[in-house]
């Protein structure tokens, strides 16, 4: 059970909020009769509790690798619905003037048992409607040929936004090469070669070509063994700091012949 609890604790946080959450499903538990809302919030909530504490998990972490995302069962719970249905009963029961005060508890209890998210590093104001880099649109609309899916190499801190913006550039490596390098599950030789210090470009070309991708984005800072050009990788742009190169033996399509 020491993996399940493990589990609750990365999914709790702080801790306050599953403990606000606890409080008001055992509130509701004995406040709210009998109807569609108790069974939407109480009655659901314990049966997602019952399916994650449910010892049989244990098994199937020990043939699963990935088993430690076993707290995405609790992302089914109500949980915020749970809490402000509980304050709000709460506050409806009280005398009217003590429901300002209890409003200004509550919301402050709201408050403290988060975070600012702004706050974090990770934050950054949205560029677009996408909430993705701009940059990343901007190369993918340079390379998208119409009508047709085409097959990029991306730097890895780009990887994660280019699907998110559209799914007409394919890559040839995906997250589990962002996540976990080279112990993901399909780890990329490409993506093996974009860690070292210097780009072997021979080789480089070689698996692009192997994996049928003919467009290759790199920084303009990253340094070569040689320059791509030696083996039909031609300049195409600069974009935000990122060169895009194109391999002139493959065949890209008549729309973008014409447009080149």
């Amino acid at each position: 059970m020491e993996f399940i609890f493990e589990n609750l604790k990365s999914f709790a946080g702080a801790g306050l909020t599953l403990t606000l959450f606890f409080i008001a499903l055992v509130y509701l538990m004995i406040k709210l009769p009998k109807g569609p809302k108790k069974t939407a919030l109480v009655w659901f909530s314990i049966f997602s509790l019952a399916i994650f504490f449910c010892p049989l998990w244990i098994l199937y972490a020990k043939f699963r690798e990935d088993a430690e995302i076993l707290y995405r069962i609790l992302w089914m719970i109500p949980m915020g619905a749970v809490i402000v249905t509980a304050m709000v009963e709460f506050v409806s029961s009280l005398d009217k003037n003590k429901e300002t005060a209890a409003v200004i508890v509550m919301v402050a209890l709201i408050i403290i048992s988060g975070k600012y998210v702004y706050a974090n590093r990770q934050f950054k104001p949205a560029e677009n409607e996408y909430h993705v880099p701009q940059t990343v649109v901007d190369i993918c609309d340079e390379i998208i040929v119409p009508g047709r899916e085409i097959r990029a190499c991306f730097p890895i801190e780009m990887v994660q936004y280019v699907r998110q913006y559209t799914a007409l550039v394919c890559q040839p490596y995906g997250r589990s090469t962002l996540l976990y390098g080279a112990y993901g599950e399909n780890y990329s030789v490409i993506g093996k070669l974009l860690e070292a210090e210097v780009y072997d470009a021979k080789k480089l070309s070689e698996e692009l070509r192997a994996a049928d991708t003919p467009y290759f984005i790199v920084s303009s800072d990253k340094k070569f063994t040689e320059n791509m050009s030696n083996y039909d990788y031609y300049y195409v742009t600069n974009i935000d700091g990122y060169d895009i190169y194109l391999d002139n033996n493959a065949y890209i399509g008549i729309d973008f012949i014409n447009h080149r």
